[in-house]
């Protein structure tokens, strides 16, 4: 089988151009090193009409895998709580969120654009754990990621995180030659659940801390709110729209987004209307359509808050969407940390 690979500025792996233009010129780099304690390699990079591509893989070693599929084998069962999906999102040896940006000929090019693919020794997707294909299967024309890893002849034994990142020139056309080229890696936030809270009434407070730093919550104000007839557009449904706004403040004043605060309930599920009698196969609705359309809890809801403050220190949080208000509201402190600082890695 002739082993078809081309790369294209604007296209993920498909093997074929999204615009009419022209593959992107190999350079090998061959690349391996160590970052937030795992192995990163960057094989190769694409010169193109538009800018440089570049494909970083993550390495993540078998037994880890296995051992993450085995405890969190029942992840889809029902009524499983997001923080426990935060959890194991934070524990998937393949899942690593960050920025890259390159210096090339002296110059910081950020990215574009950017795809990504798992590869899993045993399945195609680690978390869903999901049958891979067989070898007899794989279309070279339109690469898998079993097609990804024959390609760079990594080790199908390992799992890997194959990212690809498009940077376009600083230039209107394509460097004459490539003196240096460094990457670097930024790692983005991960929530960090917190402890949780009740408050009843403006002036009443929480007290927490963070890496031994003591923190004081205090409630502004606690106004229930009512979202818009027309916040959501799909008619089949009816979608739960009160919900409570808590203005805050914290004090000492907390590094700049290090803290957040959300609701622990889950929003209502949406209620199905009586189907019209031209069309009764309607869709069943769960509560993952209220999360796809609307949102979290502290998401799109913060655009219909009305309670609003010219000071700065006073910070709003939602609670998740309900058909009636509920008795209570259970809170949480969330942390926005970054575990690991960026660094920067020479390629060339």
């Amino acid at each position: 089988m002739k082993d078809v690979w081309k790369v294209y500025f604007n296209g993920s792996f498909g093997g074929k151009s999204p615009d009419g233009s022209h593959p992107g010129q190999v350079l090998k780099l061959n690349q391996k090193f160590r970052f937030a304690g795992r192995d990163w390699y960057v094989p190769a990079a694409y010169l193109t009409a538009k800018g440089l591509v570049l494909d970083i893989l993550m390495r993540a070693d078998k037994a880890v895998l296995e051992d993450f599929c085995k405890k969190w084998e029942h992840l889809e069962d029902e009524d499983v709580p997001n923080d426990v999906f935060e959890q194991a999102e934070r524990e998937n040896p393949l899942a690593f969120e960050f920025s890259p940006q390159i210096e090339l000929n002296g110059q910081t090019l950020p990215f574009s654009q950017g795809h990504g693919l798992s590869y899993h020794p045993l399945f195609q997707n680690a978390a869903a754990c999901e049958p891979a294909l067989d070898e007899d299967e794989i279309d070279f024309d339109t690469p898998t990621e079993r097609a990804i890893i024959d390609h760079y002849g990594l080790n199908p034994e390992d799992g890997w995180a194959i990212h690809r990142y498009s940077f376009p020139w600083k230039t209107k056309r394509r460097p004459k030659s490539i003196s240096s080229l460094a990457l670097t890696l930024t790692p983005q936030p991960v929530r960090v659940p917190g402890a949780e809270f009740e408050v009843q009434k403006p002036g009443d407070i929480f007290t927490f801390s963070h890496n031994g730093i003591p923190y004081t919550l205090t409630a502004q104000n606690l106004e229930p709110q009512t979202l818009p007839k027309n916040a959501f557009s799909d008619a089949r449904f009816d979608f739960p729209n009160r919900f409570t706004a808590m203005t805050y403040t914290v004090s000492p004043a907390p590094p700049k987004n290090l803290i957040s605060v959300e609701d622990c309930a889950q929003n209502d599920p949406p209620v199905e209307r009586e189907a019209p009698k031209d069309y009764p196969f309607m869709p069943e609705a769960q509560n993952a359509a209220v999360i796809g359309i609307i949102g979290g809890a502290d998401g799109p809801t913060a655009l219909f808050v009305t309670a609003k403050s010219e000071d700065k220190t006073v910070l709003t949080a939602c609670s998740a969407l309900h058909f009636a208000p509920p008795k209570k509201i259970t809170w949480r402190i969330v942390f926005h940390e970054t575990p690991f600082a960026p660094e920067t890695f020479p390629l060339l």
